[in-house]
């Protein structure tokens, strides 16, 4: 099933909406019609999109098009499904971009007869504009009826981006790793600099400080796994790790997300051979 041979509508006109909608568009996906509970926002998107995009109310969507691209907030799923569900969806598809439900959060709209799945992209989109730059080529997370997850497919196919099949009911697990992924990040970032501010550093000379760092050491965590691991932990260093235990005594959040970091990094010194005995202390540091 190619997106460029049949109709899709899309419901929402936020970010996600938009830039799905103009890269799917750009790249000859015939997308009929967005919709929006304001219609000065879905004119808005519309404009975005593309030439031809009608801005419709929710409710219209389903008889413009027999393909549904659901890219609203997570919140506002039940609603705009039943609005949806209003019209017969017999030989339709619909698909949302919620990587936190499955496709079950669509069940009304299966209830009417419309085959339901995920279509999850695996990269934050901030903005509309950010967003076209950032969803092609990348992972997304699929899941759902058989004909849902042909269309999903298909239109992955057609941002050369890849399917990630996971089942309904481990898409929780899929999802915590994405929020990991993707949000963890600011908070390491963010622990980082405020501990290098509390230790004298300017806030802005912090985030300046430990931008190569982190920047690095992605890198290397991407192209070099648990080779790339450097650190107190990877030399099984007992006494610098209860330094920083004790230095951070004050800091409840901030000695928290340390010792969670480094039981990980634990697992990783492990597998690469440090000193057994060394991990074994370090865990006792970091759980007592």
């Amino acid at each position: 099933m190619d997106p460029r041979h049949h109709q899709i509508a899309i419901a929402g006109s936020g970010p996600m909406a938009q830039a799905l909608g103009r890269l799917l568009h750009d790249r000859g996906a015939h997308i009929v019609a967005v919709g929006s509970r304001s219609t000065t926002r879905a004119a808005r998107a519309a404009a975005f999109i593309g030439r031809g995009v009608r801005p419709v109310p929710y409710r219209e969507l389903p008889a413009l098009a027999p393909n549904l691209l659901i890219a609203v907030t997570d919140a506002a799923i039940p609603d705009v499904a039943r609005l949806l569900a209003e019209h017969d969806g017999t030989g339709s598809v619909a698909v949302h971009t919620c990587g936190t439900h499955g496709p079950e959060a669509l069940d009304v709209m299966r209830a009417h007869g419309f085959a339901c799945g995920v279509m999850h992209p695996l990269q934050t989109v901030p903005t509309a504009e950010q967003g076209v730059a950032a969803l092609a080529g990348i992972p997304f997370g699929i899941s759902g009826d058989p004909l849902a997850i042909e269309w999903a497919e298909s239109m992955v196919a057609l941002l050369d981006g890849v399917p990630l099949h996971v089942t309904s009911e481990r898409l929780a697990m899929y999802h915590a790793a994405a929020v990991l992924a993707g949000n963890g990040a600011f908070a390491l970032v963010e622990t980082a600099v405020r501990l290098l501010h509390q230790a004298g550093i300017e806030r802005s000379r912090a985030s300046e400080a430990v931008a190569p760092l982190c920047r690095r050491s992605l890198e290397n965590a991407l192209t070099l796994g648990s080779q790339a691991l450097t650190g107190p932990v990877a030399r099984g260093d007992v006494e610098t790790v209860k330094a920083h235990v004790h230095a951070l005594a004050g800091d409840t959040r901030g000695a928290a997300l340390y010792k969670a970091t480094a039981l990980v990094l634990v697992d990783l010194a492990r597998a690469t051979g440090t000193h057994e005995q060394n991990l074994i202390d370090l865990e006792h540091v970091l759980t007592s």
